[in-house]
């Protein structure tokens, strides 16, 4: 796992109750994953949802920190920009968005 990264997640967490069909449904409020390896600092837990699973409560996330994490990890500049021949100038990870630094090495 020096020079490799395992990311498990979904697009969208699962909701904290059964619906009809004893099933899970789409649920982007709250949603978890688990990264290893390629600069992920192991046995930390980041953010936090209330005991029922519903809201965020502690170190919400976007997908801009996410993805400005992962690219940091990789050594990879979160921000560079890059051209598509024919489309506006394009961003690794758009705005400011800061990468999570208690979860890189």
């Amino acid at each position: 796992l020096d020079d490799t990264m395992v990311i498990a997640m979904g697009e969208f967490g699962r909701t904290p109750w059964l619906n009809e069909a004893r099933g899970r449904d789409h649920y982007p409020r709250a949603w978890s994953m688990a990264m290893a390896g390629g600069g992920i600092r192991g046995g930390v837990v980041y953010g936090a949802t209330d005991p029922g699973g519903y809201e965020v409560v502690e170190n919400p996330i976007d997908n801009r920190r996410l993805f400005a994490t992962i690219f940091k990890a990789l050594g990879i500049a979160p921000h560079e920009e890059y051209e598509l021949p024919g489309l506006p100038t394009f961003y690794r990870v758009e705005g400011d968005a800061a990468p999570i630094e208690e979860v890189l090495v």
